[in-house]
């Protein structure tokens, strides 16, 4: 018997490492896994996985420098280099006991709200998108972004008649093709009309689901985070007026929606 059990340890004997090895991979794995990698929060940056209708994080914000490596794109939100170290989000006040605690928990807004996708982020997919967006801060920036909302605060929205529909088109294709393909729909689920009163569209644009029109003091109640509206909407930092201006008048040349 004593043979036996002699026998036995000499052949666990040159397992022993091996196992060892295998226990210490298992736990560096599933360390990784618990902290998120920068890989994963890229690929579900640039992915419309996330989303129901096919948006993606990287069509309303770059995660670069756009004032140094413009892909000629116009977003409707700012850039999130540098955004991570933020003390705050979505103009939340630092005192307020529900504010987002992270960057990342800040994007479920965009995921659920936005995106459509009503089934939020898991624990991992958080970890792996805050490794990504604290990679890209490499200049901490604490204080809050200041947003620049400019809803009309009368609501009539004139002098956005007589654009220039030739710079319309750059502008059309950097600022709204992404989701409105060539005015049809797209990630917008119905095409854009082409025969609306300038207003309507300049409306759009700058109130977008109705937070620009609450965030500019025009109407506490135009927004309804549960509501099917989901545009976001182009502050005076993001298109300018006489921009937009030439975008309606692009919208309005062109050939009326294919008939579905």
């Amino acid at each position: 018997m004593f043979a036996s059990m002699r026998n036995n340890r000499m052949l666990w004997r040159p397992l022993v490492p091996v196992l060892l090895a295998l226990l210490c991979q298992t736990g560096v794995s599933a360390q990784m896994a618990m902290r998120g990698t920068m890989q994963e929060g890229r690929l579900m940056f640039h992915s419309s996985a996330l989303s129901s209708n096919g948006l993606a994080c990287i069509q309303c914000h770059a995660d670069f420098d756009e004032s140094r490596q413009s892909d000629g794109l116009i977003r409707a939100g700012h850039p999130l280099v540098n955004a991570a170290s933020r003390e705050t989000w979505w103009g939340q006040d630092e005192e307020d006991p529900d504010r987002y605690s992270d960057i990342s928990h800040a994007a479920v807004f965009c995921v659920e709200h936005f995106m459509r996708n009503p089934q939020k982020l898991t624990a991992q997919q958080l970890l792996g998108l805050q490794a990504y967006l604290a990679g890209i801060t490499k200049r901490p920036i604490p204080t809050p972004l200041a947003l620049a909302p400019a809803a009309d605060k009368t609501g009539e929205y004139s002098g956005f008649d007589g654009g220039d529909r030739i710079n319309g088109r750059q502008l059309f294709f950097a600022a709204c093709h992404t989701c409105h393909p060539n005015g049809n729909p797209g990630i917008a689920s119905a095409p854009i009309p082409r025969d609306q009163p300038a207003a309507s569209y300049a409306r759009k644009i700058r109130e977008g689901d109705g937070l620009g029109s609450t965030l500019s003091g025009l109407d506490p109640n135009a927004y309804d985070p549960d509501g099917e509206l989901f545009m976001p909407f182009f502050g005076a930092d993001r298109l300018t007026k006489n921009q937009i201006r030439d975008i309606i008048a692009y919208i309005k040349s062109l050939p009326p929606p294919p008939q579905r």
